[in-house]
């Protein structure tokens, strides 16, 4: 259902793109470039959108296409004469740099995977994208407030380089934090809870300070039930391999155990941790919310 969307608005934006660039030389109507992908000298914008909430097909790897979602901008630009394709992309790489992206993947259509790449994937239409020469640009800014995904798709048509640049910004998932008495009735009621104001550096095991409201209240809970034991076991998505995210996801959960010995006296011996990585999903894998939903630290009564 996604993948007949995304055809349809695209080809909805490649009509608009054709007309309008046709008739006038400047931008379309109450378009902007976006501040993070910027512009290359001398291109137009011939159409534009902008969504509070979308669906956007991205590929971190070649054949490889994930669903990331949040506020979304599609641009259409159509470049000036004697820009080549290469110049193009590598000037829309290098500006993700600058901005801090880190790219993900840089391809052209041999490296991309061939024709066993469907164009409109990436948001196009075959009516002006060559599948035989191409250029595919995807890069991710890790922000607080949420991640950035830009994506730059490019051909040439009737030796002229167009491109549709998507920008997809995602707005951190705002769980609420549990409190002891929360923890209490969870785990009277199904021997667990699920922790989601743990928080650590990327692809790391290190707990940030954000984080020490939640260990207050684990550390209460525990207080207040001197006899009970517990497993503490990290759980995350499911971007990279699994024996990675098995010892990532056992370092968090010895890092929570560690800060509750450390820094509330909970004796060492109540408490237990695993890595279960991303062996147990309780949502889909496939967009970024359902990412948030996996990454938890979870307490089990023993």
């Amino acid at each position: 259902m996604l993948h007949q969307f995304t055809i349809g608005l695209f080809s909805l934006i490649i009509v608009t793109m054709l007309t309008v660039s046709e008739s006038a030389a400047d931008d379309v109507p109450g378009s902007a470039d976006h501040p993070l992908t910027g512009r290359f000298e001398g291109s137009t914008i011939t159409a534009y959108e902008r969504l509070a909430f979308d669906e956007v097909a991205v590929a971190r790897r070649p054949q490889e296409v994930a669903t990331v979602e949040g506020a979304v901008t599609r641009l259409a630009y159509e470049y000036p004469e004697g820009a080549a394709l290469a110049q193009v992309a590598r000037n829309f790489e290098q500006q993700l740099g600058n901005e801090g992206f880190s790219v993900k993947l840089a391809c052209s259509q041999d490296e991309c995977g061939g024709m066993s790449y469907e164009v409109e994937q990436f948001g196009n239409s075959p009516s002006w994208a060559d599948r035989f020469n191409y250029r595919y640009i995807m890069g991710t800014l890790a922000r607080p407030e949420g991640a950035v995904h830009a994506t730059f798709f490019g051909s040439v048509n009737n030796g002229i380089v167009r491109a549709v640049v998507t920008v997809t910004e995602e707005e951190e998932m705002g769980f609420e934090m549990v409190a002891a008495e929360e923890m209490q009735s969870s785990i009277a009621d199904t021997g667990r809870v699920a922790l989601y104001g743990l928080h650590f550096a990327v692809d790391d095991a290190t707990i940030q300070p954000e984080s020490t409201p939640t260990l207050d209240e684990i550390a209460r809970y525990l207080a207040a039930n001197p006899d009970l034991s517990v497993v503490i076991v990290g759980h995350t998505d499911n971007q990279g391999t699994l024996p990675y995210n098995l010892d990532l996801s056992a370092r968090r959960a010895a890092a929570v155990r560690d800060a509750l010995v450390e820094g509330y006296g909970i004796a060492s011996e109540r408490l237990s941790h695993a890595g279960a990585g991303f062996l147990a999903p309780v949502a889909t894998n496939t967009t970024e919310g359902g990412r948030a939903l996996n990454r938890r630290v979870e307490i089990i009564a023993r």
